[in-house]
């Protein structure tokens, strides 16, 4: 995939940080942590863990061992990602990278966190879309509506980080889009996409009432489909890709929502016996426990029984050592 810019990502939320790494912060631009970013999912976004670094250290003065390793290693893994000139404008310009530098000249022994650069990707960001659809939309006479899914809203909300090379356009991509042959080939040049189309009928329904405007580029207007519809389509997928995904998504969603969402307008999947088991399976896979109440409350019953019986059992020993003391 052709790489694209380096540029500052945002989103995401604070979460508690584990012992023994730097201490918690108040919120701020971006709220990033990068243990969050580290740990849990198959990609790392280059640019948002650049940022939560700089953010991470802005608000730790003194970060103990542990960070410092982290920042170490990640800075390592960055350099080598982005290469030497692009590494050094990133320390020019940030507030933090003075501090960056000194760490990366520490003598911390040797690497904690050996992964990250595998992991490490260029992302679709804001920018890179509304940049495609202003060259598309300039070609466009009167107006059209189109309907992004698939991987991109939630990429550029910050919540994955998976690669892509598709805009997925739901249905049809119109044809004042499509006989645009030669921005489509300049776009996947330069930006490495290209435009693809998912059928509406994987969507819960109702989803248009959720979607959300992204923005009019010439005579083009762009809508985002919310990002627990696009979880709830993939949970019937038995594709490696998505259950990444979804891993990924669960950690950030509302639960509480998402299910809602699931058993309401997605129930049209539950009733569908092609898909409800996949469904179940990777529900039960992300969030370790299961879809259907009656299966919920029998889980709590046998979790409840297998106390009563532990403290049943304490009792009885304490008894017995009573008597024989």
């Amino acid at each position: 995939m052709t790489s694209r810019s380096f540029a500052k990502a945002g989103g995401g939320a604070v979460r508690p940080l584990p012992k023994g790494t730097s201490s918690a912060r108040k919120d701020g631009p971006g709220c990033l942590d990068p243990w969050k970013l580290i740990w849990g999912q198959p990609f790392i976004d280059a640019a948002r863990l650049a940022t939560a670094i700089d953010y991470d250290l802005m608000h730790t003065p003194d970060p103990d061992f542990r960070t410092r390793l982290l920042v170490r290693d990640a800075g390592r893994a960055l350099r080598s990602f982005l290469g030497r000139r692009k590494f050094a404008r990133w320390l020019a310009a940030s507030p933090v990278g003075d501090r960056i530098r000194t760490i990366l000249q520490e003598d911390l022994g040797k690497p904690g966190f050996r992964d990250i650069g595998r992991r490490l990707v260029a992302s679709v960001s804001m920018t890179d879309i509304q940049q495609v659809l202003q060259l598309l939309g300039q070609g466009v006479h009167g107006r059209v509506e189109i309907n992004i899914a698939g991987s991109v809203p939630t990429l550029i909300h910050g919540l994955t980080a998976r690669p892509t090379d598709d805009i997925d356009i739901v249905d049809e991509i119109p044809p004042e889009i499509r006989e645009q042959r030669p921005t489509l080939q300049k776009i996947k040049k330069e930006f490495g996409l290209s435009l693809g189309h998912v059928q509406s009928h994987y969507l819960p329904p109702n989803w248009q009432r959720r979607r959300q405007y992204l923005g009019d580029f010439g005579g083009i207007r762009a809508y985002l489909v919310d990002s627990i519809d696009i979880f709830v389509s993939k949970l019937s997928s038995k594709q490696e890709k998505h259950k990444q995904d979804l891993r990924v998504l669960a950690k950030k969603l509302d639960h509480d929502k998402a299910k809602q969402r699931l058993l309401d307008d997605g129930r049209v999947f539950l009733d569908d016996p092609s898909l409800r088991s996949q469904i179940e399976e990777n529900w039960q896979f992300i969030y370790q426990k299961s879809l259907s109440p009656e299966s919920e409350e029998k889980e709590r019953n046998a979790k409840l029984a297998k106390r009563r019986t532990a403290e049943t059992d304490v009792r009885r020993h304490s008894r017995r050592k009573s008597t024989n003391d």
